[in-house]
């Protein structure tokens, strides 16, 4: 017993002294002994990847202590060789996102060339970090429902995660359907995101930037709790995640995704309206949701002249999102063509008008034009609709969406020691936007939202004891608002100030349409390189 808690204090050092460096791999470790318990020393230990071929050696040490560190997700085939005794080999062993998986190896005595196969060699449980987390694999990524596609609803599934929909969170620039998630009861905007050992946060809110789809993401974990200080930055939690690589063998997917208003139920609170044929109905919501892309993934092969096969590898996914739907209606309170002219007559006896500069009563609540701002009165006669009966205008506004997302990588092995990957993941929205001319009150900006990042990333095995991993990231964010300007400079209104030619209507008016905003130009540009 003694003997054993000797071993697992060392495996737990040993793991905790080499791998000090990890970010988005995995490691494998484990005590191999002999049919008595006795642990072999200098046994070669082989682990392979049998997506990619790619091969990684170890020896153990006095104690019969093997590990393997940096390796990348996936699944794995370990064997051990030592003269005297017979081949050990388990197989398919899959390693998850900065996960210790510990595979001990007892040996019998035999000859080299026998070749004994052990299955379920591994321990899941983690016994070597103090970590609490919990992997969302790529089965549960793929079969799952998710509304949108948005793998990070998933998140949900982990005990003490919440997700958080306070706009606090987030910002106008933040990239739309993202949502900030708490852990544990921290803040949403205190959970750190990675993304292929980046940084995947929106730099100015902490909110997360958008992830890749179902399909081109590999797998995430979210750590809860005594997560290690290699990642930083925040410490309510941690969503690291890893994006799908290539094979030894080409796979790919091609998908779309449809929502229509033929086939959905129609929403028990929609206003009765006529149809075609002059039936009244209930109003659908026009709605038209596409999703569609795909994926391919492989090995680097250019007939003649280059075969990547277990050495070069490439993966490559895009996604579009046309989102069209019918616009909601708003209603407001605007002045009737009797009150353009100064005559709030018709609010009598009710409310008698009094003049602000000297405190008495309009006659019949007739308010003099020379007392209306002619800026004012002219944005009033030219701009918002006079109403055809009462005083109330309805109006609406563009509610189409288009969202398009591309990601590209490359991995390539060096050497046994030496491998390097690149990703590129590019992510952009947009949201037409419209001004009616002759009513300023229905205004939808134009907004743009542009997000991508970049890694690169060198691992090179310098020793058994010395792993040296290089990473470069750039992360660029930024939301522009697009506006559609009035037609009329305040130049042209009368306003005999300063001005550019790109101006913004803002009135607010309380009790009757509430605020005029045409929008304005908003670039904000947020950047991080590490």
């Amino acid at each position: 017993m003694l003997l054993m808690l000797i071993r697992g204090l060392l495996i737990a050092s040993l793991t905790a002294s080499l791998v000090l460096s990890q970010n988005i791999y995995g490691t494998f470790t484990g005590v191999v002994t002999d049919q008595s318990g006795a642990v072999l020393p200098n046994v070669a230990v082989t682990i392979t990847n049998t997506g990619t071929n790619a091969v990684f050696h170890a020896t153990t040490g006095e104690e019969g202590v093997y590990s393997i560190n940096t390796l990348p997700v996936g699944v794995y085939n370990l064997s051990a060789t030592t003269g005297g005794f017979k081949k050990f080999e388990t197989r398919n062993v899959r390693l998850q996102v900065n996960e210790v998986v510990r595979v001990d190896m007892p040996m019998v005595l035999g000859e080299t060339a026998e070749t004994v196969t052990v299955s379920g060699a591994a321990v899941n449980v983690d016994t070597t970090t103090a970590t609490l987390k919990t992997v969302i694999d790529q089965k549960r990524i793929e079969d799952l429902p998710l509304n949108g596609r948005n793998p990070t609803q998933l998140m949900r599934l982990v005990a003490g995660v919440q997700i958080d929909v306070r706009t606090s969170v987030t910002s106008g620039t933040t990239y739309p359907g993202v949502q900030g998630v708490s852990v544990n009861g921290s803040r949403a905007n205190s959970t750190n995101y990675v993304l292929d050992g980046a940084q995947n946060n929106d730099h100015y809110s902490a909110a997360p930037n958008p992830m890749p789809n179902p399909d081109a993401l590999q797998e995430f974990s979210v750590q809860t709790n005594n997560f290690s200080a290699e990642f930083g930055r925040q410490g309510g939690g941690l969503v690291n995640a890893v994006t799908k690589s290539g094979t030894n063998e080409f796979h790919g997917v091609l998908f779309e995704y449809l929502r229509n208003k033929a086939v959905n139920a129609t929403n028990f609170f929609a206003p009765i309206v006529k149809d075609k044929n002059g039936q009244s109905v209930k109003a659908d919501d026009g709605l038209k949701r596409n999703q569609y892309g795909f994926t391919l993934g492989g090995p680097v092969s250019i007939p003649k002249l280059y075969d990547g096969k277990d050495k070069s590898f490439f993966f490559f996914s895009y996604q579009g999102t046309r989102l069209r739907r019918t616009p909601s209606t708003t209603s407001v309170v605007v002045p009737t063509a009797a009150q353009k002219r100064g005559d709030f007559s018709a609010l009598l006896p009710g409310k008698a008008l009094k003049d602000p500069s000297t405190g008495n009563v309009y006659p019949n609540n007739q308010i003099p034009l020379s007392q209306f701002n002619p800026i004012l009165k002219s944005i009033a006669d030219n701009f918002i609709p006079t109403p055809t009966s009462g005083n109330t205008i309805s109006y609406s506004t563009v509610a189409n969406y288009d969202d398009d997302q591309v990601l590209v990588r490359g991995d390539h092995q060096l050497t046994s020691k030496n491998r390097i990957s690149g990703r590129f993941w590019k992510s952009w929205a947009e949201q037409p936007g419209s001004l009616d001319p002759t009513n300023y009150l229905s205004v939808g900006e134009h907004r743009l939202w542009n997000n991508y990042s970049t890694t690169i990333t060198d691992t090179h095995v310098l020793s058994p004891t010395l792993i040296n991993n290089f990473l470069f990231s750039l992360n660029h964010t930024n939301g522009p608002v697009l506006p559609i300007y009035p037609e009329k400079s305040f130049s042209d209104l009368g306003v005999k100030m300063y001005n550019d030619k790109q101006p913004q209507y803002y009135l607010t008016v309380a009790g009757y349409w509430g605020t005029m905003n045409t929008s304005d130009t908003n670039d904000f540009f947020r950047t991080n390189i590490s």
